[in-house]
């Protein structure tokens, strides 16, 4: 089995057992999960729309309407026990099976004025059999109103509503953990037990085809009216149902829940009942995410009744589904570009989402959440895998390769292999030839092996500092080295990067000179020259064989321009075109007018001095005066020329070569069409 088989395999079998594991292990109690599930609801009620509508709980609703009303506006709430006792006897009278109340009845008006609370209390005797009054863990209900129901638990519901991480209330627990020792049931499922309504789960898990608010919901005044005037029509709208009555007050126990996104519907606005002003209530706040807790309660009973609910599958199935979805996000990971890949991982992370929906609507609850992180995860793991795969393959080409061709040829050719076929294209660009000097008279008085040993030490030191520049060094001819710039690497300033990567070589070599020199070991000088222009830049040689480098015109200057430092006693010349671009950052020195093999045209030639920024008054003072002699020369006053030439001191190779030769033209003038242009016999 090969090497990338086998990773390829060690990647598939880690990503299935892992992505098992999330599955069966991975909670369901997160935002990401639950907002999933609450999308999903949002869908699936659009998707499997049904007519049907709970008939079997109904909400009575204290609303502002109702607190400003005639009837209840003069009574402080901790007073409404009387009110209580009046709607618990009609509703009791209309036939409701269960009737809860999603309040804490923790004050007595038997405080207040003795015999206040005993309408209430006779209410609760009476109809204890189908009465759930609310309480929470640390709080129960006075004790006249519990003396009332004979002390019975199951005439007390907990209010508690827990919501998930993310604050949302998704599950509900019908059974409590024990509380003083005792175990309690919810608001609601004491009024399905009320209700008649058992065995009943532990908990229960709605899934609202439509928003809570939908139930069918009454004002409490319209309520209390209907049972003063025309009480006998009630029982059309209350008998045989589950009562939920509590506060939809703005500021009053609202709650997210998991039907968050489905849309309030309005209620018609007529009369519920013939007889009866009794219209069904709208959305409590349309504008709003929450709902009144007295909605989440009845909504958690009606699922019970109406089978509105989901199970969560077993967690052997969700860790099948995610190794599932794992293997599938290898598959793409090792076969697909990475865009295509993600987009298909996009497409089955929908597909997933919609997969929950569809159980959802089956009655089952399938978390997509970690399937769909298995994919991902999955796909990333395996993209992480080929790229170190892959680069360890890079690395090896370049480790291969690196010895032969210059680091940016080799890793443009991992970056584009298409790249590995002949041809070019024009390109501007900068090209130096950097010749070591000294190498044939050295050579005559050094052992072979020394020798190479020490042109290999000064021809490293050139490469290394056009490769540390960006550069790229095309060949080793014998003791020479010919470095580009702006190929196969792009760069828009590659003149001056030339011409300080040389400047850097020049003193590089020197520091490498006087070292030598103190240990009374040989060593080189440097010669360059450099030349920007256009060049055709790409692979030339056979179809067996090629190399990258760039050919025409400004290779062949910069060729002849290496030649002539050794001429004018200088290491480093520049062309014409070199100079053009690097005057406004280099201080310059026109040396001369120079005609070479090759070429029709003569070439102004040009010494960089040092950079503008650092250059001193004697460096422009001097390079002033070369360039005075230089006008002289040219205006055939030769003795002046000389003179200012020879002024600049015998440690000025240019000037003193060019002082020996306005002297000898002095002495022997040249002919009258002399043009100043100095013609090179060599190359």
């Amino acid at each position: 089995m090969s090497q990338r088989k086998r990773y390829a395999f060690a990647t598939i079998l880690a990503s299935l057992i892992l992505s098992f594991l999330a599955g069966q292990l991975g909670s369901r109690d997160n935002g990401a999960e639950g907002w999933l599930y609450d999308t999903a609801l949002w869908a699936r009620a659009n998707i499997f729309p049904s007519d049907r509508a709970s008939d079997k709980v109904v909400v009575v609703a204290l609303d502002q309407r109702s607190l400003d009303s005639a009837e209840l506006r003069a009574l402080p709430r901790a007073l409404f026990a009387p009110v209580w006792a009046e709607l618990l006897n009609g509703l009791g009278e209309a036939g409701a099976r269960a009737i809860a109340f999603d309040f804490l009845f923790t004050y007595s008006g038997g405080q207040f004025k003795s015999g206040y609370d005993r309408t209430f209390q006779q209410a609760l005797y009476r109809h204890r059999d189908r009465t759930v009054l609310g309480r929470s863990a640390a709080t129960l209900p006075a004790k006249p109103f519990l003396a009332a129901l004979r002390f019975e638990l199951s005439a007390l519901g907990m209010l508690e509503l827990i919501p998930d991480q993310d604050g949302v209330i998704r599950e509900f627990p019908l059974v409590f953990d024990e509380v003083d020792g005792d175990t309690h049931k919810s608001l609601s499922a004491r009024a399905l037990e009320r209700a008649g309504i058992m065995p009943l789960p532990a908990n229960t898990l709605p899934a609202p085809r439509r928003h809570p608010e939908t139930l069918a919901t009454y004002a409490m005044v319209d309520l209390l009216r209907c049972l003063r005037t025309a009480p006998e029509t009630l029982s059309t709208v209350f008998k045989g149902r589950m009562v939920f009555i509590g506060s939809v007050l703005a500021d009053e126990d609202r709650r997210l829940g998991a039907a968050r996104y489905l849309t309030p519907e309005t209620a018609a606005r007529s009369s519920a009942v013939e007889g009866c002003n009794l219209p069904p209530l709208n959305s409590s706040n349309p504008n709003s995410q929450t709902v009144p807790g007295v909605f989440l309660h009845a909504m958690a009973a009606q699922a019970v009744v109406d089978g509105d609910r989901v199970e969560l599958v077993g967690p052997q199935i969700r860790g099948l589904i995610a190794a599932l979805l794992g293997g599938v996000g290898v598959m793409l990971g090792l076969f697909l570009a990475p865009w295509s890949a993600f987009a298909l991982a996009f497409t089955l992370a929908g597909s997933a989402w919609g997969a929950e929906v569809v159980a959802i609507e089956m009655g089952l609850w399938l978390p997509a959440l970690m399937p769909i992180l298995a994919l991902f995860l999955s796909t990333v793991l395996t993209y992480l895998v080929r790229y170190l795969v892959e680069e360890r393959r890079r690395k090896a080409i370049q480790n291969a390769f690196g010895h032969y061709l210059a680091p940016s040829v080799v890793d443009g050719l991992m970056e584009n292999p298409d790249a590995l076929r002949l041809g070019g294209t024009l390109r501007n660009v900068s090209v130096m030839f950097a010749d070591l000097s000294g190498f044939t008279a050295l050579s005559t008085r050094t052992e072979p092996a020394e020798l190479f040993a020490l042109t290999n030490h000064y021809l490293a030191i050139i490469a290394d500092e056009v490769d540390d520049s960006g550069g790229y060094v095309d060949k080793f001819i014998g003791d020479a080295v010919m470095a580009i710039w702006g190929a196969p690497t792009p760069s828009h300033d590659h003149p001056i990067i030339a011409v300080r990567t040389a400047l850097g070589v020049i003193d590089k070599i020197a520091a490498a000179g006087r070292e030598a020199e103190a240990r009374g070991a040989p060593s080189f000088g440097i010669k360059i020259g450099i030349h920007s222009g256009q060049a055709i830049v790409g692979n030339v040689g056979s179809d067996g064989r090629y190399n990258y480098t760039a050919v025409g015109e400004t290779v062949n200057i910069a060729a002849r321009l290496e030649g002539l430092p050794g001429v004018y006693g200088c290491k480093l010349l520049l062309g014409p075109t070199t100079g053009a671009m690097v005057g406004e950052q280099i201080l310059l020195r026109e040396i001369d007018l120079v005609a070479v093999k090759g070429r029709a045209e003569p070439l102004t030639i040009y010494e960089p001095i040092a950079s503008l920024a650092e250059a001193t008054a004697t460096q422009r003072e001097r390079s002033d005066k070369y360039g005075e002699a230089l006008a002289h020369y040219r205006a055939r006053r030769f003795d002046q020329a000389a003179e200012k030439w020879f002024a600049l001191g015998g440690n000025d190779g240019p000037a003193k070569v060019m002082a020996h030769r306005a002297k000898a033209y002095s002495e022997s003038p040249p002919s009258e069409d002399w043009d100043g242009v100095f013609v090179m016999s060599g190359k």
